[in-house]
């Protein structure tokens, strides 16, 4: 079984990132998209950060269901029954870390930004609804 990793190349999925690296995408968006208030930049925050908690937990299933068994005798740097090198397992579970990491830091750095209230009554933002 092949594992093409190359769809998750975007640089919050690449490296941990710093929350200085955090701070100046959101600086840069806002910039970019001339935010005049925080609302704006506070979504897109939370949206990259939805995205990368759903890779983590799509990289994390795949690592925890390639069907490898450490008991196994044939084990080896052969693909294992479903296909996955060790450097290939390596690889997923590095990656799925990541995204994790950086979702947390969006996540804070969205805490971080103040957002003032549209207007009176039920704003998702401000005042998520929960169950």
């Amino acid at each position: 079984m092949s594992l093409d990793l190359s769809t998750f190349d975007r640089p919050e999925h690449r490296g941990c990132l710093t929350a200085r690296d955090i701070t100046r995408h959101a600086d840069l968006y806002q910039l970019a998209y001339l935010c005049t208030d925080n609302r704006a930049l506070v979504a897109h925050l939370l949206h990259e950060a939805c995205d990368l908690m759903a890779a983590a937990q799509t990289l994390s299933r795949y690592f925890l269901t390639d069907g490898w068994d450490g008991t196994c005798p044939a084990r080896s740097d052969t693909p294992w029954p479903t296909g996955l090198t060790e450097t290939q397992r390596l690889g997923v579970l590095t990656l799925a870390s990541t995204c994790a990491h950086n979702a947390a830091l969006f996540v804070q750095e969205a805490q971080h930004r103040r957002i003032r209230r549209a207007g009176s009554g039920w704003d998702p933002i401000t005042n998520p609804f929960t169950d």
